[in-house]
């Protein structure tokens, strides 16, 4: 069966700015990772080879340098051409099981797990990323010891996410139905994650009628931070269905998913994440950037005052709430506020 979920990690390359760097100095490399030994097994460990003795990281297959016509450029993105290239990452790690019953390292082949890792390489506004397709944080670490973690940034800021895009979305998705921009719409909201308070209280919501749901207009309402959205976005080039969170890391649902142009090459996936990386998210920021201003001093409140009522009309109707109770609270309030 076709996977159904991509899950991209997205990282920023330093001390890289070209493709033709990516093939000179990354895709040319391999890495060999150390077999974790106990001071008991020194001595057994002695008569291992240097293949046995370690798991190795190599890269298979590849790519040409490719290109994707995009429709426009935009202000977060001067571009009309995204470049990019890909490699399959290989990979080697242990098993749970190194020994025999007698305590012996059984042999290599015996002893290892190895998996393939997607990796795409693309340019954005003179600057290279990479993006790695796993859901394994483990294998995400081994494919960054591949590409040599001296060229992945330790910050960046650009494909951050602000808290308020996640606000803007919600409300253009139920004050405009869904209408971004001329020939970009959001078709639907069907998840959200999003901490109350703090860090440690994640709370997550996921449903197709996830922007009308009581809990969800409560938790915006109530001006909670939204970390990670589930969103649904077509143009005239794509359906797609994909979660993106704070730092736009990215799960795409590619079975919900659908490409609308004519491809030069077969590969849905491809499309999916070069056209959401170097089209999309790059859009939405600009989009939020320009209406920002008018968002926030305006917009965002009277949102909130909205749907906070309509939380309030229905717990009043869930629970029988009568205008003499609500008089009580009120009055309450006051007084608590007044002291």
């Amino acid at each position: 069966m076709a996977v159904s979920k991509l899950t991209c990690k997205l990282f920023k390359l330093t001390g890289i700015t070209s493709l033709a760097d990516v093939e000179k100095n990354i895709l040319n490399k391999s890495y060999a990772e150390a077999l974790k030994i106990s001071k008991k097994d020194t001595k057994q460990a002695e008569t291992l080879s240097d293949d046995e003795k370690n798991f190795y990281y190599k890269w298979e297959d590849s790519s040409e340098l490719n290109e994707i016509e995009l429709t426009e450029a935009n202000e977060e993105s001067d571009q009309n051409i995204a470049q990019f290239m890909f490699a399959t990452a290989n990979i080697e790690y242990t098993k749970k099981r190194k020994k025999n019953s007698i305590g012996q390292f059984l042999p290599k082949a015996d002893r290892i797990n190895d998996t393939q890792v997607m990796t795409y390489f693309f340019c954005m506004n003179d600057s290279v990323y990479v993006i790695i397709c796993t859901s394994n944080e483990f294998h995400v670490e081994r494919v960054k010891k591949l590409i040599g973690t001296n060229y992945i940034a330790k910050q960046d800021y650009t494909y951050d996410i602000q808290s308020d895009l996640f606000n803007w979305l919600f409300f253009k998705f139920t004050q405009n139905k869904g209408s971004l921009a001329d020939g970009l719409k959001l078709m639907n909201i069907s998840g959200f994650i999003g901490n109350i308070g703090d860090e440690q209280n994640i709370f997550k919501g996921t449903s197709d009628q996830t922007s009308e749901l009581i809990i969800t207009k409560a938790f915006i309402s109530n001006g909670e931070t939204l970390k990670t959205i589930t969103a649904r976005l077509k143009n005239k080039d794509i359906d797609i269905v994909f979660t993106v969170d704070d730092k736009s890391n990215t799960q795409i649902y590619t079975n919900q998913s659908a490409v609308l142009k004519l491809l030069e090459f077969q590969d849905n996936n491809t499309f999916f994440i070069i056209y959401l990386y170097s089209k999309l998210i790059p859009e939405l920021k600009s989009l939020y950037n320009d209406a920002s201003t008018q968002f926030l001093s305006e917009e965002k409140k009277q949102f909130s005052e909205k749907i906070g009522l309509e939380v309030i009309e229905s717990i009043i109707k869930q629970n029988l709430i009568t205008l003499e109770d609500i008089s009580v609270l009120f009055e309450s309030s006051k007084k608590n506020t007044a002291s």
